[in-house]
Formats: C-alpha cells, structure tokens, sequence
C-alpha cells in the first residue's frame, strides 16, 4: 500500500511540473544578448513573490510558478501590490506576461493584482527598454 501511496505522489508531483508554462527567451532579442537574463530573472522575481504572497495568505500554490527560474531570482523584492492608477492590459507583451503568470499557475486574482503592480510595469518598461536599446 505505501508503494502506491508514492507513485501517486510521484505522478502528481510529475503532473504539476509538466503544466507549469516554459520561461520563454524574447524573440525580439538575440538569443546571446544579455538582457534575455535580465528579463528572465525580473519575471522570476515577480513569480517567486506571488508565491511568497499565497503562502503567506495561506493559499496553496497551483504547480511549480518558479520552476526553471534562476535561484538569484528568489532574492529580488518585487513589488506585486496593485498600485492605485495603472494602464489598462494592453495586446502585445503585456498579455503575454500577464497570460504567463496565469499559465505559470498564479490565481487570477492575484494576477490582476500583478498586472497592476510596480514590478509587472517594471518589467514591461525594461523589456521596452532593451528592444529600443537604452
């Protein structure tokens, strides 16, 4: 009975790997340029943050949101709170990253409060920032 009690365990645990989202390389930047680390590890800061925002609520966490992510990553504060004006979610990167976090296994509530957060328009404005090339 214990034996089967782990292989369930192991499948499920194999399960929520498989549904987490890749963390993509921005295909408007050469795979080599260095901001790919940049943006990488700014999307990882907003994930391990909403993961440190559901524990402390005492929320489960759906799969592995920091999976793949570079441990450096883990110690960057990231300001998740939603700020009181914010743009509206437009098409382009901003429902891109914003779709990631939420196929990254983020609730939608936390999310929307992510998509109005100082860290998410952070993001947004360095990834704008590469591809003109300040």
């Amino acid at each position: 009975m214990p034996s089967i009690k782990h292989a369930l365990a192991a499948l499920c645990l194999l399960a929520a790997c498989e549904q987490t989202a890749p963390i993509a390389p921005q295909p408007d930047l050469p795979a080599d340029d260095p901001g790919q680390a940049e943006l990488i590890t700014g999307e990882c800061a907003i994930y391990f943050a909403a993961v440190a925002r559901l524990e402390a609520e005492g929320r489960a966490v759906s799969g592995n949101p920091t999976h793949d992510c570079p441990a450096e990553a883990a110690g960057i504060a990231a300001n998740i709170n939603a700020m009181v004006s914010v743009p509206p979610i437009m098409p382009g990167y901003p429902q891109t990253l914003y779709q990631r976090i939420l196929a990254r296994g983020i609730p939608v509530d936390v999310a929307d409060d992510i998509a109005k957060s100082k860290a998410f328009w952070d993001q947004v404005a360095k990834r704008d920032s590469l591809l003109a090339g300040f």
